[in-house]
């Protein structure tokens, strides 16, 4: 397991410890760090925030200014660093773990934003998640309804605060009570990488916490609609199988049934298109195959 010694972090009591975690991009050229780094250059995030760079790349990088820096070329994804940053945030006594991915854009507005409902939510144990509205060509993909391919989403432009109903959303740029984290028992392990995010948002909710909508909205670049980019089989065949693991742990017997359903239904259309490797790595998640 990784492991950086105690000696090698220190922090100052600060509200919230930020995370982004890299992988095959330096930190210069993740519009996550570069809108973090000059946020703590320019306006009063440095007072209420620390930031941990983690870098899953497989060689070490130059740091950018007032980060914290840490290599690890295992590639371990996001639930072991996820986790060790929650560690140091519970040393440190922040009351907040803001975690990003690297293609996520913040704007000046989601950082005023966040450390004011950073200072304004503190006390309110029952907050337990603060998301932002991450959005793909125009379109809010996060937060929205938790369940099986919903065509339409709850979340307008409009939409901020408690919305009353359970939601799902993207890790990316959303702020979480560590007490409510540790409660859980941190981020879940068996979800290394591919609906983590899902599976952490489920388990606070089931626990009691709410999940809070700011008004700020960012865009988002999903790893799926990055067609310019070849396809990577390996980390295709982890998300489905995530994604069936999540759907057995999470939804009802008939959310599980039509899941099921729609795997071999993509299984066939692949390979009438003649996309045999693609039709097998659904029939691979499918029958749980090796």
């Amino acid at each position: 397991m990784w492991v950086l010694p105690q000696s090698e972090l220190t922090f100052r009591l600060k509200s919230i410890l930020a995370i982004v975690v890299l992988y095959r991009m330096s930190p210069q050229q993740s519009p996550a760090c570069a809108a973090l780094v000059h946020a703590m250059q320019a306006g009063p995030a440095a007072a209420a925030m620390d930031l941990v760079i983690a870098d899953n790349s497989p060689e070490a990088q130059p740091a950018p200014p007032l980060a914290h820096y840490l290599h690890d070329g295992r590639n371990p994804g996001l639930a072991e660093r996820y986790n060790y940053a929650l560690h140091l945030a519970q040393q440190a006594g922040a009351t907040w773990l803001l975690v990003f991915d690297q293609d996520t854009t913040p704007t000046p507005g989601y950082f005023a934003e966040l450390l004011h409902l950073a200072a304004a939510l503190a006390g309110d144990a029952s907050i337990a998640i603060v998301v932002p509205k991450l959005t793909t060509q125009g379109r809010i993909m996060s937060p929205h309804l938790p369940g099986y391919r919903r065509a339409g989403y709850v979340v307008e432009p409009s939409s901020t605060g408690v919305l009353g109903d359970w939601l799902a959303a993207f890790n990316s740029g959303t702020m979480l009570r560590v007490s409510a984290l540790q409660a859980i028992g941190g981020f879940p392990a068996d979800y290394p990488l591919d609906y983590l995010d899902h599976a952490t948002m489920h388990r606070l909710q089931q626990a009691g916490g709410k999940m809070y909508v700011m008004q700020s909205a960012m865009e988002h670049d999903l790893s799926e609609n990055r067609t310019h980019r070849p396809p990577n089989l390996d980390r295709l065949l982890g998300r489905l199988r995530a994604e069936e693991r999540f759907f057995a742990e999470h939804s009802s017997w008939f959310t599980l049934l039509r899941h099921r359903f729609d795997l071999l239904r993509q299984s066939v259309g692949h390979a009438r298109r003649g996309r045999f490797t693609q039709a097998g790595l659904r029939l691979r998640a499918l029958f749980h195959l090796p």
